[in-house]
């Protein structure tokens, strides 16, 4: 039979304060292995190796929440480990970003003749201090539940375009990233613009949309485009009209229109510059300007505009 340890003996044989034994006792993380007749607690050698597991994974910043499904045996060791480097690394990655954002601005001052630190800079340093990827994520997720509120709309097509929407900033973000996602997150809580992408919305997903062949349809017009611009053709010529023409009648293909002069009807009635611009600030959030994302989307874009607004 092991030898009793009183929570004093225990504290020296282990390093650890009376105190914190007791604290960590009463959260359940160190049942007594029994108690003396004056209901003192006693502990044995289990609980010495207990202690030791405890005390590592809290000095690896491991939550007491945590460690107590690991010691009741919810969680293995190797997950509550995983669990916390995915915490550390998301922090390291905020921290440089903010390093980044700081240094930026002292570069900015540096090379103006500004008394102090600009307000855009500021601006750019406040909204990398304040939203995470997944903050921005969540941003998108809101807009996409207000614009799609009442339409039948796939909740793959969703995920789909918050994915899209919602490129990962690199560890040192341009001041062009940064002024890119300021002016994209107050187009999200723009009320005139939410309420002209639901009427949209609307009226698209009241057709009987294959959402399978519009995403193959959507990955292949990028593509194209791509292409196209690389060729150096001008996004103004017959080619680029007619590119966006064979775009328009698939996507009427996909989404139940009768035609494609239905459709394209349909999208000279919606169209709106600012969904354009959109899209251009979501491609230089994903690759400072000027990226060839952000070309392609440009080009595809004044073709497109060029085929909605030619009469």
């Amino acid at each position: 039979m092991s030898r009793k340890l009183t929570i004093g003996a225990l504290s020296r044989r282990t390093g650890v304060s009376v105190k914190t034994l007791r604290f960590y006792s009463d959260e359940g993380l160190l049942p007594p292995a029994g108690r003396t007749r004056s209901g003192y607690r006693l502990y044995d050698e289990a609980q010495v190796v207990r202690i030791d597991l405890i005390r590592t994974l809290r000095d690896a910043g491991i939550g007491l929440e945590t460690i107590a499904r690991v010691l009741d045996r919810e969680l293995t060791i190797e997950e509550a480990l995983r669990i916390r480097l995915r915490t550390i690394e998301a922090h390291v990655t905020s921290l440089t970003r903010v390093a980044g954002a700081i240094r930026a601005a002292l570069r900015s001052r540096a090379s103006s003749d500004a008394p102090d630190i600009r307000e855009e800079d500021l601006r750019r340093l406040s909204m990398v201090t304040k939203l995470s990827f997944e903050e921005r994520k969540r941003a998108i997720e809101r807009f996409y539940t207000k614009v799609m509120e009442g339409a039948p709309v796939p909740a793959e097509w969703i995920d789909h375009m918050v994915a899209t929407s919602t490129p990962e900033l690199p560890d040192e973000p341009s001041a062009e990233q940064l002024d890119a996602w300021i002016e994209l997150a107050s187009m999200l809580d723009d009320p005139e613009f939410v309420a002209a992408m639901r009427v949209n919305a609307a009226s698209f997903w009241a057709q009987d949309v294959d959402v399978a062949a519009l995403r193959a349809i959507q990955s292949e017009i990028v593509r194209a485009a791509s292409d196209a611009r690389a060729r150096g053709v001008d996004p103004r010529s017959d080619e680029a009209r007619a590119l966006v023409r064979g775009y328009v009648a698939r996507t009427a293909a996909a989404s139940g229109d009768a035609d494609e002069a239905t459709m394209l009807a349909r999208l000279r009635a919606q169209y709106d510059r600012r969904a354009e611009r959109y899209w251009e600030l979501v491609a230089i959030m994903g690759g400072a300007q000027p990226s060839d994302g952000f070309a392609d989307q440009q080009w595809l874009g004044e073709a497109t505009r060029g085929v909605l607004l030619e009469r």
